[in-house]
């Protein structure tokens, strides 16, 4: 390639990418902060900064993450009092003065963290409770609950709504037991698809060693032989 080609494939690429406008992403973690990243095809080459404003208030962001030398998203504080309202963010190049301008509904936006401490007693003759404690507001949550025996290939699956329970029904106790819990926002406090992190997991039931025992998500592990006598 002479130079005078090269000089024209490289005038032509950086037209091209003059005209890609990055995209704003945000998530809202478990109702404590907001991460805004903003990308394009390849490595950031402009360094935005990020506006946003609700209502009446606007703020610069105080908080930036980079990659290469350049601003590449922003983290964003005590977002709940943003909630319910026009969230607009303006990303700005000083250079070029480009402007790209979106908005958010950010209660819409809300990943929870995965729920913990998952418990499973025997409340009766081959049946189960299993329960789970979260760190958000129950009663804006569902729930997913998935389990399979040991013996069992396909996920039995359940959905309740605000409850940090789930009745179990019909097991049996030679089998070995897994259960899994994820959340979200419920209708009554957003409208989104972004899902928890399936939890760790709990066990229940009959090992091969023909041990009964039950483990917590934090790896602790007793025997059952009291409860199910």
């Amino acid at each position: 390639m002479n130079v005078h080609c090269f000089i024209t494939f490289y005038f032509l690429a950086t037209l091209v990418r003059s005209e890609v406008k990055p995209e704003i992403n945000c998530i809202v973690y478990n109702d404590e902060y907001m991460i805004c990243n903003w990308t394009t095809t390849g490595k950031p080459y402009r360094n935005y900064s990020l506006n946003y404003s609700y209502g009446k208030i606007k703020k610069e962001c105080k908080n930036y993450s980079t990659e290469s030398g350049y601003n590449s998203g922003c983290r964003i504080e005590n977002v709940t009092e943003m909630y319910f309202k026009d969230f607009f963010i303006l990303l700005i190049d000083a250079n070029t003065s480009t402007e790209i301008k979106n908005k958010f509904k950010l209660q819409n936006l809300v990943k929870p963290n995965p729920p913990f401490n998952l418990v499973v007693t025997n409340t009766s003759n081959n049946q189960l409770k299993l329960t789970w404690n979260v760190t958000m507001q129950r009663h804006c949550l569902q729930f997913d609950i998935k389990y399979k025996s040991n013996k069992e290939s396909d996920w039995t699956m359940a959905s309740i709504q605000e409850k940090l329970f789930f009745d179990v029904p019909s097991v049996d106790p030679k089998k070995l037991y897994t259960f899994y819990v994820r959340s979200k926002k419920n209708i009554y406090c957003g409208t989104t698809d972004l899902w928890s992190e399936w939890s760790l997991p709990a066990y229940w039931g009959q090992n091969d060693s023909a041990t009964r025992l039950s483990w917590n998500d934090k790896g602790n592990s007793r025997r059952l032989q009291a409860q199910l006598q």
